[in-house]
């Protein structure tokens, strides 16, 4: 094989291995999105009691949009190369996907304290969407990680673009489901 084709074949393997995780991406959100809409159409069909949204869930709801639209902040930050500030965007914007689930976890002692929590569609939904968050942040912090590494930037963003979509994928979840509750 000639140098020529060797790069080519570099170049070739590189971006089936981009398009394996951009696939990957959307297949994680299309299942993701099958378990929360089951939820929802249980909570729909079912005679249940009227859900109580805690508190605590709408001081949440704002907590993951700021962490969402810093997300969003460092996105055009590795776009521009401005790899400090992406660095800077990440970090707060994991801090705050951090204070969300942390609140996410308070709101479920509202949840069990109420007599009904066995029935209330809310708590698994919230527990399915905490377990989807974890992996959310650990994958953050990784992004967080390789921007500090100067391992995303402006030619090597796709994972990074990849574990955004999710992140914003969640908190689209979050907003949605307390706004139809």
């Amino acid at each position: 094989m000639s140098e020529k084709e060797i790069v080519q074949e570099r170049l070739m393997e590189k971006q089936r291995m981009i398009n394996a995780g951009r696939h990957m991406t959307k297949l994680f959100i299309v299942t993701s999105s099958l378990i929360f809409i089951t939820l929802m159409v249980v909570w729909a069909l079912q005679n249940l009691p009227n859900i109580i949204i805690p508190t605590i869930y709408e001081v949440a709801t704002w907590f993951i949009l700021v962490s969402s639209a810093l997300v969003v902040m460092s996105q055009l930050k590795i776009r521009e190369d401005d790899i400090e500030k992406a660095f800077r965007f990440a970090g707060l914007g994991l801090f705050f996907g951090l204070l969300f689930s942390v609140l996410q976890v308070i709101g479920w002692e509202e949840l069990l304290d109420a007599n009904l929590s066995f029935r209330n569609i809310l708590f698994p939904f919230a527990l399915i969407h905490f377990l989807h968050v974890s992996v959310g942040l650990i994958l953050l912090a990784s992004v967080f990680r390789k921007i500090r590494e100067y391992r995303v930037h402006s030619k090597s963003r796709q994972y990074a673009y990849n574990v955004f979509t999710f992140w914003h994928f969640l908190g689209g979840v979050w907003v949605i489901f307390n706004l139809i509750a």
